[in-house]
């Protein structure tokens, strides 16, 4: 493939890159808009990688350089190219390559880091540092960087190159194949040297911080065997001293990171030697600590910092520093033994049962400090036994034990937390959610472990907003629905918690995955959207009104019902508006599952209204919600309702056995009609009074069953009789 058709394609590839750092600003990774840009920016890099890798694009003076070579007049000027370099400008980036083997989950987040704004990249160390966090193998930031050419294609050494070009291009090239004849015709001036060196320590410092340290140190290593390449015998000693001097001046990790390299041949070892030999000892020993930490690192660097501490620890100052810390060790040791010693005699009294340690207020109060102390001194086990007595006074019958133990608990889950000891934290949490469940007593204690695990459940919810079983947001749900008797503080304080947890940008992720499961986590999203209080109830009720998709509609009918007693202004709200017969009937399915009695009165209009839908869901609704208001609702509507619903209302008045119902229903059925309906009615009426038992309905009934006496009634049908015979009789077996 020519560089002319390489460049070619690769600019169409830019052009794809362009288009999608812009909509990655516009819109989430996961969109299929950004995915389909994303495989198509794939596809078109993989087809260059597989002819020519790798695929370097640079800028070099605001000019766009593909595959070393500047590209064509043409290009440079169109807007995404611009857009590229103006880009790269920003971020100061030279050079981008691009290797065989590139995966779209390097690309995408190579692609994301990009559409971040500048300064929020650099607040997260720069671009490479982003990149080297996410593990991105295929992609890396100035690997290649670009000084200015001549016709020839040669480096120009001449007196018109700047210094800092001079020092990239030492960073940059292999000393083992570099071509330095030019650049050596400036190594006459020994002056020279030094500055090319001390500009690139500058460089070096000033990128601390928003480059990788161990990016920094590879080009450290890197300019100096380029100097050791061009630098005259004769200047060889004072060279030597400037870069041991310049080294021992860096920080301790940064010369960790220098000796873990393979220099110790550099300058014929020299340059090693007097790095050591110049640090102090604390300086000695945080290097030998450094390399330490570098001993399990992979490959070459592993070897070589494990080399380069033998040789450290082979010198006199190593020996000391071995025997100094020996030494030390065995004081350390002695103290903690003592120390074990006295804390375990602390605690005897407390872990046997002693009422009289339960009543030392001072040593309660030190029980958190001495639950760590025995962690931090290897006594895992020692500090778990300590929280048994705790979790069974956690318990008490007393208020204020449960309440003073549960601030104890409090403060050990903090520590078990602040050190990182998750297992016994995450048994912790559990044991203080299960008391925020059980806890009928609002204290002070109870609020500040209602707002500790609020900050537990937000960590969790950080990380994955979409885990199955979380705990904290059960309990903090159940509380504030009213499904379980509470102080009403309480549930104040769980809804306040809730609400926090709830932000905006949380619940856009919860209902994006609720509505497209494009995740997979449908299912989650739904279960976490159920338990984040009244936050999300607006929303839900829009979706239901406005979802054509039937399980849809279901798994929001579910969500609002597991959200319970705090949606029902909003529901109510909804019904007061007259939504449509189908918005209508499930608001009201909802009300049936989270209202009370109250809600009866919201029900009764309902009960009239011109659809039988909606009518019959009222009516489950009304049954469902249950008390004695049922009874008094049904009988309010009952003189305005239709003959067919008429039917319903009184089968249910004897399903719920309303007594109160029964002079109704009995004058009902006496009363003279001549209705089409009315002997079915009659019928069902005879039914019902038949379920309520009650003996004020029986001289009627009898009057009924004989078509005869002082009701003055007209004659009833047969079936109307038979029902009435059965009501009697079931009321009279009742009697007896």
């Amino acid at each position: 493939m020519t560089i002319q058709v390489i460049q070619e394609k690769a600019i169409d590839a830019i052009v794809i890159m362009s288009t999608a750092i812009n909509n990655l600003r516009l819109y989430p990774p996961t969109n299929a808009m950004i995915n389909q840009t994303i495989d198509r920016l794939l596809q078109a890099l993989v087809a260059i990688l597989d002819e020519h890798a790798p695929l370097i694009i640079a800028e070099s003076e605001r000019i766009l350089i593909v595959a070393g070579e500047p590209a064509g007049t043409k290009y440079q000027e169109r807007p995404q190219i611009r857009s590229i370099i103006e880009l790269l400008t920003n971020l100061g980036i030279r050079s981008v390559s691009f290797e065989g083997g590139l995966v779209k989950e390097d690309l995408t987040a190579f692609l994301q880091a990009l559409s971040l704004k500048p300064e929020d990249i650099k607040m997260e160390g720069g671009l490479q540092e982003l990149l080297y966090r996410k593990d991105i193998l295929h992609i890396r930031i100035d690997e290649k960087i670009y000084i200015a050419k001549d016709k020839d294609q040669q480096i120009v050494a001449s007196i018109d190159v700047k210094d800092d070009d001079i020092v990239k291009f030492l960073m940059e090239m292999d000393p083992e194949s570099a071509d330095l004849e030019q650049i050596k015709e400036k190594t006459k001036d020994p002056e020279w040297i030094s500055t090319i060196f001390q500009t690139g320590m500058k460089h070096l410092k000033e990128k601390q911080g928003s480059e990788p340290n161990i990016q920094l140190s590879d080009n450290l290593v890197q300019m100096v065997r380029m100097l050791e390449k061009i630098t005259d015998p004769a200047d060889l000693e004072r060279i030597v001293h400037l870069v041991s001097r310049s080294v021992t001046e860096m920080d301790s990790d940064m010369i960790s990171l220098f000796l873990s390299h393979d220099v110790r041949g550099i300058f014929g070892g020299r340059l090693f030697e007097e790095v050591i030999g110049n640090l102090d000892d604390d300086r000695f020993a945080a290097v030998a600590d450094g390399l330490t930490d570098m001993l399990t690192a992979a490959g070459e660097r592993g070897r070589m910092a494990g080399t380069s501490f033998d040789t450290l620890m082979n010198t006199d100052k190593g020996r000391i520093l071995q025997s100094e810390r020996q030494e030390r060790a065995a004081r350390e040791k002695e103290e903690q033994d003592k120390r074990l010693v006295f804390l375990n005699e602390r605690v005897q009294g407390f872990l046997q049962g002693d009422e009289n340690a339960f009543l030392d207020q001072h040593l309660i109060t030190e029980l958190p400090a001495i639950s760590r102390e025995l962690q931090i001194l290897g006594e895992g086990r020692t500090a778990d036994t300590l929280l048994e007595p705790l979790l069974v006074r956690l318990h008490s019958r007393n208020p204020d034990v449960r309440s003073r133990t549960a601030e104890i608990l409090s403060q050990i889950l903090n520590n078990h937390l602040a050190d990182g000891r998750v297992d016994r934290a995450a048994y912790l949490t559990e044991q203080l959610t299960g008391w925020l469940r059980s806890e009928t007593v609002f204290s002070m204690a109870y609020e500040k472990i209602c707002l500790q695990l609020k900050e537990l459940a937000r960590t969790v919810l950080e990380t994955n907003p979409f885990v199955e079983v979380n705990p904290i947001l059960d309990i903090l749900s159940l509380i504030q629905s009213g499904r379980s008797l509470k102080e009403p503080a309480m549930a104040v304080l769980a809804a306040d918690a809730l609400r926090e947890l709830a932000t905006a940008e949380r619940l856009e992720t919860l209902f994006q995955e609720l509505h497209t499961n494009q995740q997979g986590k449908q299912k989650e999203a739904a279960h976490t959207l159920g338990r984040l209080g009244i936050a999300p109830v607006e929303r839900l009720l829009d979706m239901l009104r406005d979802s054509d998709d039937s399980d849809e509609r279901v798994r929001i009918l579910q969500v609002i019902s597991e959200i319970g007693v705090p949606s029902i202004p909003v529901i109510t709200a909804r019904i007061i508006m007259s939504e449509p017969w189908y918005v209508l009937r499930n608001l009201v399915y909802i009300l049936g599952r989270v209202g009370g009695e109250a809600q009866a009165i919201d029900l009764a209009p309902l009960l009239l209204h011109e659809n039988q839908k909606v009518q019959s869901e009222a009516m489950k609704s009304l049954q469902r919600i249950g008390g004695k208001v049922r009874a008094e609702t049904l009988l309010s509507v009952l003189p305005k309702a239709d003959a067919t619903f008429k039917m319903s209302i009184v089968e249910m008045l004897g399903t719920i056995k309303a007594v109160g119902a029964v002079p109704a229903l009995v004058a009902l059925l006496c009363s003279k009609s001549s209705a089409s309906m009315k002997s079915d009615l009659d019928e069902k009426i005879c039914m019902a009074l038949a379920n309520i038992g009650s003996e004020e309905a029986l001289p009627a009934l009898k009057e009924i069953a004989s078509s005869k006496g002082f009701f003055t009634v007209s004659s009833y049908k047969e079936k109307v009789k038979l029902a009435a015979d059965k009501a009697i009789a079931a009321i009279t077996r009742r009697k007896q």
